[in-house]
């Protein structure tokens, strides 16, 4: 389990298209830590949107502008029917990779649980740094590799199609073959996200909400809740979450 340790690398064939993180209370939560920092405000950009629950969060929590673009034309469509009646709202079918905006015209960018799952990590990046305007902010949640399951499922002879235990603390060289999306030590997220201009001016974690998988009594989930807060800001046991949360500033 050493941090520092050689970067997962996924067979470019078993990258598949995330789902869409939006269940539960998660797009609150998610987009409350941003709030909290004051990050949220000017024209958004949601990468990877998915049926846009998080653009329309983004909009509500405080910017004034929205746009959501997926490599999923249906995600798109079916985003465009459900807010078509919300204003400063968009969404656009794009790759990451490539995105059909003009240089420096966001002043933020979230990545939610998407960048695990492109073609080109580091391509997308340099993107994102090319979208924002000097001052602007990238966030980045992304799987972490310190959380004890592999969210994803796995995939080859035997596909396990549900969180397996233990599979992000192996060697990455054993699991990237079945793997079907990334997943990045705290560290190494920090440095790829760095390594396209961005200065980290914040370093976090998103813990699971036991909303998908709901293997824990409702009592224990609503217990959970509260010390949730308490958990987060410990030592050590903080950086067992599901998710490293990762805002870098354009300078």
């Amino acid at each position: 389990m050493n941090p520092a340790g050689t970067a997962l690398v996924v067979r470019p064939e078993n990258i598949r298209p995330g789902h869409s993180t939006a269940y539960g209370r998660s797009v609150e939560y998610r987009l409350g830590k941003l709030a909290r920092l004051g990050l949220i405000r000017g024209a958004w950009l949601d990468c990877g949107c998915a049926e846009g629950q998080y653009t329309l969060g983004l909009l509500r929590q405080g910017a004034s502008e929205a746009i959501g673009t997926d490599i999923n034309e249906d995600a798109v469509k079916n985003s465009r029917r459900l807010y078509a009646r919300e204003p400063h709202l968009s969404f656009a079918v794009a790759a990451a990779e490539a995105m059909p905006f003009d240089e420096g015209c966001f002043d933020g960018i979230l990545l939610n649980e998407v960048l695990e799952h492109v073609d080109d990590e580091r391509r997308t990046l340099v993107e994102m740094h090319r979208l924002l305007r000097p001052g602007g902010h990238l966030v980045v949640y992304s799987p972490n590799r310190w959380f004890p399951f592999e969210g994803h499922g796995l995939t080859g002879p035997v596909r396990m199609p549900f969180p397996v235990p233990l599979v992000p603390w192996l060697p990455a060289a054993l699991t990237g073959r079945w793997m079907q999306a990334r997943n990045y030590w705290p560290g190494e997220l920090q440095k790829l996200v760095a390594a396209a201009g961005f200065n980290i001016v914040h370093v976090a974690f998103a813990w699971p909400l036991f909303s998908q998988y709901r293997w824990l009594p409702d009592s224990l989930i609503r217990a959970y809740g509260k010390v949730l807060p308490f958990l987060e800001r410990l030592p050590v046991v903080r950086r067992f979450g599901v998710s490293t949360l990762i805002v870098g500033e354009k300078f």
